[in-house]
């Protein structure tokens, strides 16, 4: 009985300690989830606007993958649906992350009699330094995007013999802006 309680007690420790160690190594392989909540000030040659975004994702050592969406103002209203990786440059203690987005931008603006809207390109780059508070962070960057807006849009043309006849013209725009970034991390 003696030899048994003891086997019994080895097979517990050993199992307790190869399930922490595989808990480890898999933590490790997943990652960590992370939600980055970010306003922006757009300036381009057009205007100035803002734009929200969350990325929502997970960080792996120093990069993070994950996708993203938002509501930009800039020029006409679009909802950009992105992919974004970011690589932490410094520490753990003093974070400096660039960063790269890539995806689509859908027009939700209907105005000026736009008829049929496409889909554009949405991309942009930049930095962000974050300042610990607690468990989240809150952010400061800076960064570059560039947003296409095309859509078809009403063109009434008056013709001697048929009258007025509606030809829609394809506008295509390729908007180039510089953010400034504020933003939140849990």
């Amino acid at each position: 009985m003696k030899k048994l309680s003891i086997l019994i007690g080895l097979f517990v420790i050993v199992t307790v300690d190869a399930v922490a160690q595989v808990s480890t190594k898999t933590q490790n392989r997943t990652g960590k989830f992370h939600s980055y909540n970010t306003v922006q000030l757009l300036n381009g040659s057009t205007s100035t606007s803002a734009a929200i975004s969350s990325v929502n994702g997970f960080l792996f050592n120093r990069l993070f993958a994950g996708v993203g969406v938002g509501y930009d103002y800039y020029f006409r209203r679009t909802v950009p649906l992105f992919a974004e990786v970011r690589y932490n440059v410094l520490g753990d203690k003093r974070k400096l992350q660039l960063f790269a987005d890539y995806g689509a931008s859908f027009l939700v603006d209907k105005s000026n009699g736009s008829q049929d809207n496409k889909t554009g390109r949405y991309w942009s780059t930049g930095f962000d330094y974050f300042i610990p508070v607690h468990k989240d962070a809150l952010t400061i960057g800076l960064g570059y995007s560039s947003k296409q807006v095309i859509y078809f849009g009403d063109n009434f043309i008056g013709l001697p013999v048929v009258g007025w006849q509606n030809v829609p013209v394809k506008y295509d725009y390729l908007l180039n802006r510089i953010a400034i970034r504020f933003g939140w991390v849990f």
